[in-house]
């Protein structure tokens, strides 16, 4: 999916020819993304003072997991590494649950995907402002800690760690995902004002229980979190996910079924903003895709290339773009500088970082 509309190459930088014809690509950029862990660049040699030699005007972004600098400067992680050791994973998890039932999550690598492209974006006016580009340090787990300011403000202000909430959360009751009827059906409601709650017992119909006094306010409903959940599963057991998102949002409280895999693709919702895309790919053939982040309406976003296979565009971008002759652009496929297959004889080191 993130690569769709890209051209795909592939190029062996530990060759000289290789590392040569990736600092053409380099003088033709507007700019350069690498996410490898911090260090690495340099012992390629392809930092950003050796590519701005051949560019400077570039602008270069450097994303490891913990940026370039700082103790951690060489580690490497994942999407879950870094949700782990920022807190994330902890929060996420049930209150009865050790962290080894808590799911791996890869929350940042959204987040950071999008922050790179205002990144770049931002780098990119300054030059066109200056003349001059600019090294960008980008730290993939700073990113995730600005997602977080609730949890990490409650420990610098009040001197408080935050405990795993599940999917209840301590001001507003109810809150959390709520048994339906059908097999694992579930859906989910939140309450955070009083006008809410006066709009769910209306969608209950007023029963006994919710005419309670002590549930009127906030606080009266916080500490009878257990009873009103309980009431509620009674309710929403008789109906399916969709009736229960349907009959509270006709009131004003906020409630949505929870989709299992199959859902969202079939959503009446997105299917008539047409937020999926039909995609021909040569080895998986027309499937559905999800559509851009947002829709320019005067310059609509439009699929013109299916997520390139490996190696697919040698040709174009090197004889194309870079004007590199045919016999050397066979030459190079039988020096193993590029190709479209993995070379099960390239073993790699696990101690070697390049």
């Amino acid at each position: 999916m993130t690569n769709r509309n890209k051209l795909g190459i592939t190029l062996n930088l530990a060759d000289a020819r290789g590392k040569e014809l990736f600092f053409q690509l380099v003088s033709k950029s507007d700019g350069f993304v690498i996410g490898y862990s911090a260090g690495t660049i340099s012992r390629m040699g392809i930092d950003f003072p050796v590519l701005r030699e051949h560019k400077p005007d570039l602008v270069m972004i450097s994303m490891p997991g913990w940026g370039e600098r700082g103790p951690y400067e060489g580690y490497a992680t994942y999407g879950s590494g870094g949700d782990a050791w920022m807190g994330h994973q902890h929060l996420r998890n049930f209150p009865d649950l050790d962290l080894s039932q808590s799911t791996a999550a890869v929350h940042s690598n959204a987040a950071n995907a999008v922050t790179v492209a205002f990144a770049m974006l931002a780098g990119l006016n300054y030059r066109d402002r200056t003349g001059k580009g600019q090294f960008i340090d980008l730290s993939q787990a700073e990113v995730l800690i600005a997602h977080l300011p609730a949890p990490y403000l409650d420990w610098v202000m009040n001197n408080r760690i935050d405990q795993p909430i599940a999917n209840a959360d301590p001001d507003a009751v109810p809150m959390g995902a709520y048994p339906c009827s059908g097999d694992d059906a579930w859906a989910v409601i939140i309450v955070r004002t009083d006008e809410q709650w006066h709009s769910l017992k209306k969608a209950l119909a007023n029963p006994i229980w919710a005419n309670d006094a002590r549930l009127d306010s906030i606080a009266g409903r916080i500490a009878a979190r257990g009873e009103i959940d309980a009431h509620l599963r009674e309710w929403t057991s008789l109906l399916t996910p969709q009736q229960v998102f349907e009959q509270l949002q006709a009131v004003g409280v906020p409630a949505a079924p929870v989709y299992q895999a199959d859902g969202p693709p079939s959503d009446p919702h997105l299917l008539d903003r047409g937020f999926y895309r039909w995609v021909t790919h040569p080895l998986t053939g027309q499937y559905r895709r999800p559509g851009p982040l947002f829709d320019l309406k005067a310059t609509p976003a439009q699929f013109r290339r299916h997520s390139n296979l490996l190696g697919e565009h040698n040709h174009d971008v090197l004889c194309g773009l870079l004007g590199v002759k045919e016999e050397e652009y066979h030459a190079l496929i039988e020096a193993n500088v590029i190709g479209t297959e993995y070379n099960p004889a390239f073993n790699v080191d696990p101690e070697d970082r390049v």
